[in-house]
This record gives structure tokens, sequence and C-alpha cells, in this order.
């Protein structure tokens, strides 16, 4: 039988996001690897919850729920993984996402484009429903990197409007990648240009193919 979690005296910040009260105990019974950063809690939806504006009472499905980061407080924000980046930082506070963590899926979803906003949602939100961990953002190489298993990592390109994943294991590893093309990057890795939606679908199955460091599934 499916049933549902509610929260209550909950706010609408926007369309898809909400703050609410809710502690690190009360979140540490959802799925996910969070980061630990700041004093602020960020739930990401999978699955589109309910909300009754009039009784302040979001529902929503337990199993399409997602910690990214639990905080050192009872202050949360819970994000719908269909919600662009714009509302998400239209609604919280720069200083807020700041306190999220210098890393992490919250950040990545923050700097979200608003041309990449629901290819990029949809793509970490189907990522996450099959593979729990947290992505950990370099400067540098401007990559957000898989922790705790760096198996993948990707890489924001709001210029053409994609994405650059690279994956562990050479080319020649993968048995089927369907539209992608897997070329050669760092030693023992190789990366791949996601263009539109359609192609998450062979990016997942790309996935589980990535040699074994106890993450096949």
């Amino acid at each position: 039988m499916a049933w549902s979690l509610s929260i209550l005296n909950v706010n609408a910040l926007a369309d898809g996001v909400w703050r609410a009260r809710l502690t690190p105990e009360d979140l540490q019974i959802l799925a996910g690897q969070p980061t630990r950063v700041g004093p602020v809690s960020v739930l990401l939806l999978l699955d589109k919850p309910s909300f009754d504006r009039t009784r302040g009472t979001l529902s929503f499905s337990p199993s399409g729920a997602r910690v990214l980061n639990l905080g050192g407080s009872d202050s949360a924000v819970i994000v719908e993984s269909a919600c662009t980046a714009d509302d998400v930082n239209r609604s919280i506070p720069p200083a807020t996402v700041a306190e999220v963590g210098g890393g992490g899926d919250a950040e990545f979803i923050a700097a979200l484009p608003s041309n990449l906003s629901s290819f990029g949602k949809q793509l970490l939100g189907t990522v996450r429903a099959t593979y729990p961990g947290a992505l950990k953002y370099f400067p540098k190489s401007g990559k957000f990197v898989e922790t705790p298993d760096n198996f993948w990592t990707v890489r924001i390109q709001s210029r053409d409007k994609s994405f650059r994943a690279t994956l562990r294991g050479r080319p020649d590893e993968f048995v089927s990648t369907g539209s992608l093309q897997l070329i050669p990057d760092m030693t023992g890795y190789s990366s791949l240009k996601l263009t539109s939606p359609a192609q998450i679908t062979d990016f997942m199955n790309v996935l589980r193919q990535v040699p074994k460091k106890g993450r096949r599934t």
C-alpha cells in the first residue's frame, strides 16, 4: 500500500519551493547521502507533492524524497524536482544557498541556468532515484563530482545547453550506449555529452555499466 508523509506549518516560497521546520533527526528517516554543511537542511522531492495552502500542509511519498543536506538547525527548504532554478534562486536568499554548502546536489540545482533548469533537475532526480550520494563542486574544473565514490561527474554547459558527463571506465568497456557517444577522457574514464532530456534513459543505461567499485546495480 502506498503511503505518504505530511509536514505541518509549511510556507510556500514559490511554485515548488517551501520552507518548513524539520530537525536533522526528522529528516534522517528519509533516503539520501546528504552533506552536513551549514544550518539549513535541503530536501528534494522526486514526485509531485500535495500542498494544502490553507492548512499549510505538504504531503509527499517518502520513497520519492531525497535528503541533499542535513543542516544544524530545524530550518529546512523543500524543493520539488520539477521546479526551476529561477524559482529556487528567487525564493532562497543567496546567503542560505551558501549556508547549504560549497558543494552538493543543492549547489548543482542552484547553479542551473534557466535554459537547463528542467533538464538538469530531471537528470539529477533520475540519478538519485537509483544512486544515493552527493555531488561536490570543484571550481577549477567546473565539475560536480559524485561522492563518496567518484564514478561519474557532470559539468553544466549553458552556452550550448548541454551537460558534459564523465564516467569511470574506458569507452570499450561499455556494451550499449544508445544515442550517446563516449570518447576517452582522463585515464580510465570516458566522457559524453547530454543535449536532450530524451537521452537520460540512455545515460542511466550507461551509468549501470560503470566498472565496479561497488557501483553497478
